[in-house]
């Protein structure tokens, strides 16, 4: 949704409506998937729960507060931070584990490597903005769906071995 929605703005200069706001949802629920592939597999366990958890529920009602308000006032605002700071947190501390236990095969770098794009890419695209163009925040959007990407191969890895694993 964000790859869309950055895409339009940098070939049209116009946002699509509701892409950003409603991607947060899906954000949320795949970070509360990764805590629970990784729960058995991670040191501190509980937490890694609790923030999976966090981010789902954050992500939902800021999807939620945006699509029953139609901007990004009142609970909006604070949900998406809530649900973007515990994503962040989270694939910080289970980062380090997945890279030296090897859990996500070739892709082990993928949670660190989405950490550090949500951490440095947003003021890099604003940056960007700054010097180019409104539009060109999207750059740094863009930059955080590529380490989605990566993250989700690396999951897809980890899932794929659980399931060898159980058999």
């Amino acid at each position: 949704m964000w790859a869309y929605k950055s895409v339009v703005i940098l070939a049209t200069g116009d946002q699509p409506d509701y892409w950003f706001e409603l991607a947060l949802v899906w954000f949320g629920v795949s970070i509360l998937l990764l805590a629970s592939v990784l729960k058995h597999r991670v040191r501190r366990s509980r937490l890694v729960m609790i923030l999976g958890w966090v981010s789902g529920v954050a992500g939902s009602a800021a999807s939620l507060a945006y699509w029953m308000d139609g901007n990004d006032e009142g609970l909006f605002g604070p949900a998406a931070f809530v649900m973007m700071l515990s994503t962040v947190v989270l694939l910080f501390l289970v980062g380090g584990e997945v890279h030296k236990k090897h859990m996500f095969g070739r892709y082990d770098f993928g949670p660190r490597l989405l950490a550090w794009l949500y951490v440095a890419a947003i003021p890099a695209g604003a940056a960007l903005a700054g010097l180019f163009g409104e539009r060109y925040l999207e750059v740094g959007l863009l930059a955080v769906v590529a380490g989605w990407v990566v993250m989700a191969l690396g999951a897809l890895f980890a899932a794929n071995e659980s399931l060898d694993l159980a058999v």
